[in-house]
């Protein structure tokens, strides 16, 4: 079956008869889908989830979408597993997105596999308890030098995020979930390669991360809500 093609057709349901199931996603991840931005700082509504809804309304004006923000700042794929019947299953979605590794890395080479772990059981659990289409996300960058955005109590995390950078480790956690999308044959929006595009154009990425760390800023949310809504509707 064509990807999103279920999700499609609930929407145009929706759409033809207000009195339908609302259409529902959950988007599950760690703090840039909670909506983390600066030191201290919850955003509420320009996070890629909701964004994410408003793209679809732009093109499904009468389809009414509930969003689930079930995000978790500090959280690794494996912490997930705890509440993914009570966050996920639960609500029945029609869509679901997955965005973990900014935590995960943290646990170095040795943690891939519990990474991808997770991430295949998740998404097992998906397949098998909801009807819902599904959305792998890759992570977004991380810090990759000092920056002045970075809060003075979060300075003291600046070694290890430098050397996170030095080992290489995040790119490793990307290509092992680009590797088990491909091999699953499963949807995958590749966020991380929109970073590298922004640096290979010139782009410094610590002035597109809200804290200096690790949270995208808003106006990438906004980017990653159109580049998600034209890989799930294509239109």
């Amino acid at each position: 079956m064509e990807a999103f093609a279920r999700l499609r057709r609930r929407l145009e349901e929706k759409a033809k008869d207000l009195s339908a199931k609302p259409v529902t996603y959950v988007a599950i991840g760690d703090s840039v889908t909670q909506g983390l931005m600066e030191t201290g700082v919850l955003e509420h509504e320009r996070v890629y989830p909701q964004l994410l809804r408003l793209e679809i309304a732009k093109r499904h004006p009468y389809a009414v979408v509930n969003v689930i923000n079930a995000g978790v700042g500090g959280e690794t794929a494996h912490q997930s597993r705890s509440r993914w019947q009570r966050d996920v299953i639960s609500h029945q979605p029609d869509l679901v997105t997955i965005k973990y590794g900014l935590n995960d890395v943290h646990e170095g080479a040795q943690g891939l596999r519990r990474y991808i772990g997770a991430i295949r059981d998740l998404v097992l659990l998906i397949q098998t308890e909801t009807d819902a289409d599904l959305l792998l996300l890759t992570p977004s960058m991380l810090m990759k030098r000092d920056n002045s955005r970075i809060a003075g109590s979060d300075r003291r995390y600046i070694p290890t995020y430098v050397k996170l950078y030095e080992e290489n480790m995040l790119a490793k956690y990307v290509e092992a979930l680009r590797s088990f999308a491909a091999a699953n044959a499963l949807p995958l929006l590749d966020v991380y390669a929109m970073w590298e595009k922004m640096e290979e154009e010139g782009e410094d990425i610590h002035e597109r991360l809200a804290n200096g760390i690790d949270h995208p800023d808003r106006k990438f949310h906004q980017q990653l809500a159109e580049a998600m809504a034209e890989h799930i509707l294509g239109e």
